[in-house]
């Protein structure tokens, strides 16, 4: 749906929005992390399922990893999966 919907400003935005939730949510937490809740209830709205709104965090995730290659470590893989079951959390908690 991410590719084919929208204008390329509306792409560029949710990806920018996305990223910076997960830089907040993975460090200092200072509240952009609460976009991810706010975005399930629009995302719901449109008629997103749940399964491709996560599926978008590990798209981000893959891709992150081709590019880094060789660089890509037992750490950041671990501080993603984890970074990924927060996000799992925070969708399922947008329930109630």
């Amino acid at each position: 749906m991410f590719r084919t919907e929208g204008s390329e400003l509306v792409k560029g935005s949710m990806l920018a929005l996305t990223i910076e939730s997960i830089l907040d949510l993975a460090g200092e937490r200072s509240g952009k992390f609460r976009m991810i809740e706010c975005e399930v209830s629009s995302h719901d709205a449109y008629g997103t399922p749940r399964d491709l709104f996560l599926a978008f965090f590990s798209m981000i995730q893959a891709t992150l990893r081709e590019l880094a290659g060789a660089d890509w470590t037992a750490d950041i893989d671990g501080a993603w999966k984890r970074l990924q079951a927060d996000v799992r959390d925070r969708v399922s908690q947008s329930d109630t």
